[in-house]
């Protein structure tokens, strides 16, 4: 990623737009295709998602690898809702491997909900979304509140540059995100908290609607993925990490780059 900062410069930059929340701009060397958000002048480069551009299916940075660990105990079927689209890098690795791998039985419903109708058309343009799939263009707490259909995996990767987005921290989008939840349901939230006491704070609330968390720290990343679920999570280990099929052939390395996971039960 540090080297992908360094050439975020106007010779690699192959798309801007400016949006209703700042400039879009796609970024490109001969490994990869990224995207970044607006930018304060003062401000350290924020790269909101990364494809390579040989292996498009590959997740690349850890954080995000770690949004598919509830693929370590997957429902034969899957009802799954992404809050944040990015540059799409999810809905490629699930549609890769329900097509190429043994790993997905079946995927019966893929949602997306993406706020920013700039980036839902850049990442069809530039970084493989298939056309078909279901974007919602609102925001995510709007589609929650209104949701009426229940899913068994919700992934929520929400950020407005550095820091994730405050309905994050409310009771009532906790409470219906259960209203939309199986009785199975993971949900995988990455987060930025800016402190410890903002985190601990976070803890609690969660802790009211669900009664399982596991909390990965890592060890070159800010961010912490956190998952949720009503049923245990103590598989969720790095031993059972580093052994599974699915990490070992689409995230090898990723065990060493976390710090940490602890439990709350």
């Amino acid at each position: 990623m540090r080297q992908l900062k360094e050439d975020t410069i106007k010779s690699n930059l192959i798309e801007s737009q400016q949006s209703a929340f700042g400039p879009v701009c796609v970024y490109q060397n001969q490994e990869y295709r990224w995207l970044t958000l607006a930018q304060k002048t003062n401000e350290d480069i924020t790269i909101q998602g990364v494809m390579n551009l040989t292996h498009p299916e590959q997740v690349i940075v850890p954080v995000n690898q770690c949004m598919l660990l509830f693929l370590l105990k997957p429902e034969n079927t899957l009802n799954i809702l992404n809050l944040g689209l990015g540059t799409a890098g999810f809905e490629r690795v699930m549609y890769y491997l329900q097509n190429n791998t043994p790993y997905i039985n079946a995927i019966n419903t893929f949602n997306t909900v993406e706020i920013n109708t700039n980036i839902a058309s850049i990442a069809a343009q530039h970084f493989n979304l298939p056309s078909n799939h279901n974007t919602y263009l609102q925001c995510a707490e709007q589609y929650i509140a209104q949701c009426t259909d229940h899913f068994n995996v919700i992934t929520i990767d929400i950020f407005s540059g550095e820091y994730h987005l405050p309905f994050l921290t409310s009771d009532s989008f906790w409470q219906n995100i259960n209203m939309c939840s199986e009785q199975s349901t993971q949900v995988i939230v990455n987060l930025n908290p800016q402190t410890g006491q903002e985190l601990q704070m976070l803890l609690v609330l969660l802790r009211q609607h669900f009664k399982c968390l596991a909390i990965i720290e890592f060890n070159e990343y800010k961010n912490i993925v956190i998952i949720l679920s009503q049923h245990t999570l103590m598989h969720i280990n790095v031993d059972e990490i580093q052994n599974s099929p699915v990490f070992i052939n689409f995230a090898p390395a990723l065990y060493k780059s976390i710090n940490s996971i602890y439990h709350i039960e």
